[in-house]
């Protein structure tokens, strides 16, 4: 055994061996001129080369080759070992093996340096499981490298996506905005003539003035689909969803729809199921995508022909469906996977003759998902088609008949018919409004139309001018447009509200931008109310009213 880097003689004896073989360990001990005088251990080491006495170290072992000046230092005792770690030869079958190669003095019996004790000890497995590990350690390297590139790469992806969102909301406020103004203009125009202002109109007159209406609130239609599609996209989309009823939702729709079927002399059913009474749903939005889907049954059926909206639950299943049909020009199987893709249109002889943007079914079938829900086609081309929205209906919302049977249907969903003649509201009190905005052309509809309710209006084109003027003189209401051209309209809502005297000045915050999120900025600056252009003006001297009492 070896003890303080010597080999004692009296020991090389079967204890050596049996360490040796069991570690896979073959020693020599040689002379002094390299030749080998005694062999033991595991010989398996040697991959079928036996070693004799006689046989020259250097042959055995010709890696030895070159350290001969230290070997013989060694056997001078002037250096006390040489370690050839993780030497590879091939083994008996080719394979390749790792030994350590260990050179210690050899002392005899008298205590003197006599030769060498050479070890070979077979390190594969060890050394196999190191170069894994250091495999492993290089490959871990290199994924981090990878992963860094990557997360570089992914860090300029980002901020090409947070540019191209930033670019796309700056694209929405203006698109919103340069068509809402001139929209606010047409439509408000039209309210003042219906108000008889130029004096009294007949019925052709007025028809012209609805069908001008009309084409106005279809372009505030598709601008707002458009706007909402895009937060949707955008995953800033709510709903406010509450306790609703289902019955009454539908029977409002189909009211929305019925004067544009009776023009095209279109039979209009509706069938009801007197079990289903309350969904939990945004009402509004419900309503939006059932108008949505019963407009365009009523403008792709020709005259004389028939649509309808059917109600049923399905308890069981806990689904409520509501099916839209008509016997119109039907839908060609092909065609119907593009019918949910945005600004996607079926191309035929009868669609080229109708207006669409082709987002109104995407804005459905977004709709039914955000709901839980879904939306599926039925669809024979000459034969009608049937859209179904299906909608989470749970055993607690089943059981809420008798609360929703008094409900006043009516009152809870006002429908807002094609208009009129129409005279101006008189509910002004000769109350002082101030309004803030940029746009010559909207600000002296509104500022005419308030002026011929009762009340005296002050116009600024900036909000500097606006905050100078109530300074000279208090309004008793002030109305600011968000986006003018010398500063935010919120930083002079703010103002007026840190100043002490106008901290309670009722405000109306009115704008055409309509984007995310202005509401709750609105609010939050201190607006009171919030309104989006174009404004309908009796309901702005309604909001007016209602804001200064007395």
């Amino acid at each position: 055994m070896i003890m303080n880097d010597r080999l004692l003689e009296p020991n090389l004896g079967s204890l050596t061996d049996q360490l040796s073989i069991e570690h896979r360990c073959a020693y020599l001990i040689v002379d002094r001129s390299f030749h080998v005088r005694l062999v033991g251990g595991y010989r398996g080491v040697f991959a079928g080369q036996s070693p004799q006495i006689g046989d020259s170290l250097f042959d055995l072992l010709p890696e030895l080759i070159g350290s001969e000046d230290v070997l013989c230092d060694i056997m001078d005792g002037k250096v006390s070992r040489l370690h050839l770690p993780h030497v590879n030869r091939n083994g008996t079958h080719r394979e390749v093996r790792y030994l350590h190669l260990l050179t210690l003095p050899y002392f005899n019996i008298h205590g003197q340096i006599d030769g060498l004790v050479q070890t070979i000890t077979d390190a594969t497995d060890q050394s196999i499981i190191e170069q894994t590990h250091i495999q492993q350690r290089n490959e871990l390297r290199l994924l981090k490298e990878h992963l860094s590139r990557q997360n570089i790469e992914l860090a300029r992806v980002n901020a090409e996506l947070r540019r191209a969102h930033r670019l796309k909301d700056e694209f929405l406020a203006g698109i919103s905005h340069e068509v809402r103004t001139p929209l606010s203009a047409i439509l408000g125009l039209a309210e003042l003539l219906r108000a008889k202002i130029v004096g009294p109109l007949n019925d052709e007159q007025i028809d012209m003035l609805n069908r001008i209406d009309e084409s106005g609130r279809h372009l505030l239609e598709v601008i707002n689909d458009f706007l909402d599609l895009a937060k949707i996209e955008a995953g800033r989309f709510e709903l406010e969803p509450r306790l609703t009823m289902a019955r009454q939702i539908c029977a409002a729709s189909v009211r929305m729809i019925n004067e544009l079927a009776l023009r095209k002399r279109q039979t209009v059913r509706v069938n009801l199921d007197p079990k289903v009474e309350a969904l939990y749903a945004d009402e509004r939005r419900l309503r939006q995508a059932l108008i949505n889907l019963l407009s365009n049954a009523v403008k792709f059926t020709p005259p004389g022909g028939a649509i309808g909206l059917d109600l049923e639950g399905d308890p069981e299943h806990e689904v409520v469906r509501m099916t839209v049909w008509d016997t119109g020009i039907g839908i060609a199987p092909e065609d119907i996977p593009r019918l949910f893709q945005p600004f996607s249109q079926i191309h035929n002889e009868y669609q080229h003759h109708q207006a669409g943007s082709g987002l109104g079914l995407v804005m459905v079938a977004r709709l039914a998902e955000l709901h839980g829900g879904s939306v599926s086609l039925e669809s024979e081309p000459g034969k009608g088609s049937r859209f179904t929205i299906t909608l989470p209906w749970t055993r607690e919302y089943q059981r809420w008949e008798e609360t929703l049977a008094t409900t006043n249907v009516d009152a809870a969903f006002p429908v807002r018919l094609v208009p009129g003649a129409e005279t101006l509201p008189q509910i002004g009190n000769n109350r002082h409004v101030l309004l803030v905005d940029d746009d010559a052309i909207g600000s002296n509809i509104i500022c005419d139309y308030l002026q011929r309710c009762g009340h005296q209006t002050t116009h600024a084109i900036s909000g500097e001018e606006a905050l100078a003027l109530v300074r000279q003189e208090m309004p008793d209401l002030a109305i600011i447009d968000l986006r003018l051209k010398d500063t935010d309209g919120l930083e002079i809502v703010r103002r007026l509200r840190q100043n002490v005297a106008t901290a309670s000045l009722p405000i109306i915050v009115l704008t055409a931008l309509a984007m995310p999120g202005d509401r709750e900025r609105s609010l939050a600056a201190g607006a009171n109310v919030y309104l989006s252009k174009p404004v309908h003006l009796r309901e702005l001297v309604e909001q007016i009213a209602a804001l200064v009492k007395g």
